[in-house]
């Protein structure tokens, strides 16, 4: 990205000098032949450096410097002046300018000063995004992007088609699916990935506060506003705002929200001046976005434009095969670089037998919870179900077998140990092969079995 440069010169000979300079050299230029129109130019958004000439008929350059930081503390601006006026400009470098050029002044020195400008304002704008990325590793982990079953590989495979597409995107999900680290492979694996990633749980604010975080406001627009806000939709212009728990979003928030989706413009709180962003919006949701629109919660035109690409992510239950490979990656985790915890048989099938209300966030919880109290590194199944508070069933000191009166072949009784292991863990086939150290395929062969002898 080369950078939108806003010249601001009221001698149209010197706006047409720096144009075809800084044009030839691939930057995205706006130009303003005085302060107010500089002014208008950067309330709609993505000015990233402003050259300035410092004496203007009306608004003059240093106020002009002074009400542009005021709308975005970051945008860089550099200061153009006579000989005349040097101390002026050295005042405006102390009110945040990047730096000033005396008129006449070499166009190898422009292409210098503008390069450093540009580049601390991409390196700014770079710490954000590492800022908020590491923010949002922190809160996460990577157990989503863990599992080899069928139905995750297909919700990845999505991921991957709609990551580049630059389209919003709607994920549903039960609670504590992976919705919001899913949310960040998007970003992580599209062309933003180095700009900033920016979350935000719908349901944790209401109204006025979601408004305020969403759009920024002015000073005095509410009570307890008592300095600009810069809002999230500008904090993620160039990236990803994750929108978390959309169907809690107010409906005076809906309609805004909307507008935005549709056109990029926006107001803060306080404010009649137009602001754009570019940022991509990623939603996500629990609950059943169809049913609110029926009951009069939720816009209907709002949920038609953010589910343009639509992931649904699946439960836990769906994927019980993905279990122990979690279980596995959660243990060595735990175990901080000691020795890895283990599971018996018997505890991993517990674990897999488990309908999984809470998804993977409860199974971390869980497996967390198992490693805390454990008295050794090999967890049996009675902590696992002291943990989960499921009663725990003494076994018989051996499987019950048939009272073999005669030599029987050996498949006669695999089907039966097979059989009772099935009615011990209610049917779960999956639980029963990684129980018995085998393959589903191999637990289906000996029911069609047991099913053809009957």
């Amino acid at each position: 990205m080369k950078g939108h440069i806003l010249i601001v010169d009221d001698e149209s000979l010197y706006r047409q000098l720096l144009t075809s300079r800084l044009g030839r050299a691939g930057y995205r230029l706006s130009e303003a032949a005085d302060g107010e129109a500089a002014l208008e130019c950067a309330q709609r958004g993505g000015v990233d450096l402003a050259l300035v000439d410092i004496k203007m008929p009306g608004i003059d350059g240093v106020e002009v410097l002074k009400r542009l930081k005021a709308f975005d503390p970051q945008v860089e601006v550099v200061i153009l002046t006579g000989h005349g006026n040097v101390d002026s400009a050295i005042a405006a470098m102390k009110l945040g300018a990047f730096d000033y050029l005396s008129k006449p002044y070499k166009l190898t020195e422009l292409d210098i000063v503008v390069e450093r400008a540009l580049e601390k304002r991409m390196l700014a704008r770079r710490c954000a995004a590492l800022s908020a990325e590491v923010a949002h590793l922190r809160a996460s982990d990577d157990t989503a992007v863990i599992g080899r079953s069928a139905v995750w590989q297909r919700t990845l495979e999505q991921v991957r088609k709609a990551a580049p597409l630059d389209l919003p995107v709607l994920i549903t999900g039960e609670s504590g699916a992976g919705k919001e680290i899913v949310a960040g492979l998007l970003h992580r694996w599209s062309p933003r990935a180095g700009e900033a990633y920016v979350p935000l749980n719908c349901g944790l604010l209401d109204g006025e506060l979601v408004e305020s975080e969403l759009f920024g406001h002015k000073r005095g627009a509410f009570s307890g506003a008592t300095a600009d806000k810069e809002g999230l939709f500008e904090v993620a212009s160039a990236g990803t705002l994750f929108l978390d728990e959309i169907g809690e979003l107010p409906a005076a928030c809906q309609a805004k929200l909307l507008r935005v989706l549709d056109s990029g413009e926006f107001r803060q709180l306080g404010s009649t001046a137009l602001r754009r962003t570019n940022a991509r919006v990623v939603a996500a949701t629990h609950r059943d976005l169809e049913a609110l629109v029926a009951e009069g919660k939720f816009r209907h035109d709002l949920l038609f434009r953010l589910n343009v690409v639509h992931i649904p992510v699946p439960a836990l239950r769906e994927r019980v095969e993905d279990i122990p490979l979690l279980v596995d990656y959660l243990m060595r985790r735990s175990a901080r670089g000691a020795a890895p915890f283990q599971l018996t048989p018997a505890a991993l099938a517990r674990l897999c037998a488990y309908p999984w209300p809470g998804n993977v966030r409860e199974l971390r919880n869980a497996v967390e919870r198992v490693v805390a109290f454990a008295d050794d590194r090999t967890i049996d199944e009675a902590a696992v179900c002291a943990i989960l508070r499921l009663p725990l069933e003494q076994p018989a000191a051996s499987p019950p077998a048939p009272a073999f009166t005669d030599i029987l072949p050996l498949e006669h009784v695999e089907r039966d140990y097979v059989t009772w292991v099935l009615e011990r863990l209610d049917g779960n086939v999956s639980a029963a092969a990684q129980a018995l150290g085998v393959s589903r395929s191999t637990v289906y062969r000996v029911m069609r079995s047991a099913a053809a002898v009957e």
